[in-house]
């Protein structure tokens, strides 16, 4: 898709992004949800060296980690580094490792242009250890728009565009718009100022993190943004009320923790 994230995973977006998906994944598989799909995936994992945009985002936070120990996405991450930040999760293994700490058996279809990035998958033992995983190479627009007519249980749905092609963004609100009308939660990430706020066919919430008032920093972007859509109709019985309160709580934890920060600088 003429985009490589490893110069960028584990940036303050990236942990932005991550930090929400977790939440929601976990919210969503206590209700029931067992699939999980992801328009553009990414690579499993990335190696954090030296130098790397992580270093103003994940980097900066790992000291200070421990505030917000009670999220799923900073347990995986200490998990998976005992020693410090060496090694970063895709977006996809931090939901696959989600679903088995939970003991479940998700269903997960991901979508990527990149062959290097399925031969990612290929080449990791979580890949291919999840019975079922799918993972697609092609255009995840309309390969995830496909999966809203032809599944027939809720989903959970990551729409991560790199946005670097014109209609990007017309394409991100269509397969949100879709994704709910089918009954599913949708998720989409970016950078403020990229593009206008994705504005959907349904109901949503956007949530922001200023990255200064965060202590992070990420080139010279000032934020991120974390669009939750869904449909009421097609959702019933699900506590998305009570998922909200959680990420409005996630908005003012992280300031608090800048704040930590820049009394150490």
């Amino acid at each position: 898709m003429g985009y490589d994230h490893r110069c960028h995973a584990g940036n303050a977006g990236d942990l932005y992004k991550h930090l929400v998906l977790a939440e929601v994944a976990d919210h969503l598989f206590e209700a029931g949800i067992r699939v999980y799909v992801e328009s553009h995936a990414g690579y499993p994992e990335y190696a954090l060296s030296s130098g790397g945009e992580w270093e103003g985002g994940i980097g900066r936070l790992w000291p200070y980690r421990e505030d917000l120990e009670g999220y799923a996405y900073i347990q995986i991450l200490g998990n998976l580094n005992p020693k410090g930040p060496e090694r970063y999760p895709g977006s996809a293994s931090i939901v696959i490792e989600l679903a088995k700490r939970r003991g479940l058996d998700i269903r997960a279809e991901l979508w990527d242009k990149s062959s290097e990035v399925e031969e990612g998958w290929r080449s990791l033992e979580i890949g291919w250890s999840v019975p079922g995983l799918h993972f697609h190479l092609g255009d995840g627009f309309s390969g995830a728009g496909r999966l809203t007519d032809e599944l027939d249980e809720p989903a959970l749905l990551l729409v991560d565009s790199p946005y670097i092609a014109e209609g990007d963004a017309a394409l991100v609100e269509e397969l949100i718009s879709r994704s709910a009308a089918a009954g599913w939660v949708a998720l989409s990430w970016q950078m403020l100022g990229l593009e206008t706020s994705p504005n959907p066919a349904c109901d949503h919430r956007e949530f922001v993190l200023c990255f200064e008032e965060a202590g992070l920093v990420c080139g010279p972007w000032e934020g991120a943004a974390m669009t939750l859509a869904w449909e009421e109709d097609g959702f019933p019985g699900r506590k998305v009320d009570d998922l909200i309160e959680k990420l409005e709580g996630m908005e003012k934890d992280l300031p608090r923790v800048g704040a930590r920060m820049s009394e150490s600088f």
